[in-house]
């Protein structure tokens, strides 16, 4: 039996989609700060004690949900995604009954936008049981050191295949909407010098990214997943299992997607690069968080009569017997 490790490391890489999560929702709040009162908005000293303090409560949250998954020792990946996205939902709970937050939700949207933290708390928890890896619970090995014979250990050298992940294809998803989202940035310092008014220059800095975010998750997850998907199993069939091959296999399709496209609407045309590179990150990102499972056995045959039971070239299979009867 085995329990998830203590590893800064993991924490590190699970509160990435959180901070992702807590920039987008406080952008969102400044933005709405600049329209309705821009003479109270926060200073950027404030913004960053709130983020801070949002960030440190989802720390501590999710490493005491951790510690008590090892209390019970449980190590699987599905019970941490649980668990980041219950401690999560009781972070933002806690924030808005407390206003650690810069801006309230709006009336019949607490919990729509409590769903976002929500799910980035679900990837964090899958993340740190992703990184933090595994550790032979302190019992078992207590006993062994006692003088109780340990089993020898399990070698599989048998063959393997990447493994049907429903967490990395909902990983791999996202990237469509990072990457869409990181656009308006490369963009924004063009688009400020066409504003004679400071103040709405920084509204759409703000607004721009943040609301691509939102659009992009609600339009590109379901095709990316099933895209993904398909990826994966072409993948498979062809015996591939290496990162750089994913990625080879998830541009290619990428890229015959996108040609589709342009068959049918021509401006599509300048998404054909964007397309394969977004498909290529996809397929390493998936075949990074996927791991690898066993080949399944072939599947039990039930045979009645024992004589069948002959080999592909045996003469048997290429003539027929006769039976003579009175």
């Amino acid at each position: 039996m085995h329990v998830v490790k203590n590893s800064p490391r993991a924490l590190f890489a699970a509160l990435i989609p959180l901070a992702i999560v807590e920039a987008v929702l406080m952008a969102f709040a400044i933005a709405g700060g600049q329209v309705t009162d821009p003479a109270g908005v926060p200073a950027p000293d404030q913004i960053l004690a709130f983020f801070a303090g949002r960030m440190a409560i989802n720390a501590a949250f999710l490493f005491a949900g951790h510690i008590v998954l090892r209390q019970w020792t449980i190590s699987s990946r599905l019970a941490y995604g649980l668990m980041g996205g219950i401690v999560a939902a009781a972070s933002y709970g806690i924030a808005v009954r407390n206003h650690i937050q810069l801006a309230a939700p709006g009336d019949g949207a607490v919990v729509t936008i409590g769903l976002l933290p929500t799910i980035a708390g679900m990837f964090g928890g899958f993340l740190y049981g992703q990184f933090a890896g595994l550790s032979p619970v302190l019992g078992a090995t207590g006993a062994a050191a006692a003088g109780t014979p340990a089993a020898p250990p399990r070698v599989f050298d048998g063959p393997v295949r990447v493994r049907t992940s429903v967490a990395g294809i909902a990983i791999a998803a996202l990237m469509p909407t990072v990457l869409a989202t990181l656009l308006p940035y490369t963009l924004m310092p063009l688009l400020m010098n066409g504003f004679a008014d400071k103040s709405t220059a920084h509204i759409f800095a703000a607004v721009i990214p943040a609301q691509t975010f939102m659009v992009m998750i609600v339009i590109s997850v379901i095709p990316s997943c099933i895209f993904m998907l398909c990826v994966h199993h072409i993948a498979r069939a062809m015996s591939r299992r290496s990162a750089w091959q994913y990625a080879a296999i998830g541009g290619a399709a990428a890229f015959g997607c996108a040609l589709l496209l342009v068959l049918v609407v021509p401006v599509f045309a300048a998404l054909l690069v964007p397309a394969a590179f977004c498909g290529a990150i996809m397929g390493a990102l998936y075949r990074r968080f996927a791991g690898l499972e066993p080949v399944p056995l072939p599947e039990v045959v039930i045979v009645a009569d024992p004589d069948s039971l002959v080999g592909a070239d045996h003469p048997s299979r290429h003539q027929h017997g006769v039976v003579l009867s009175n």
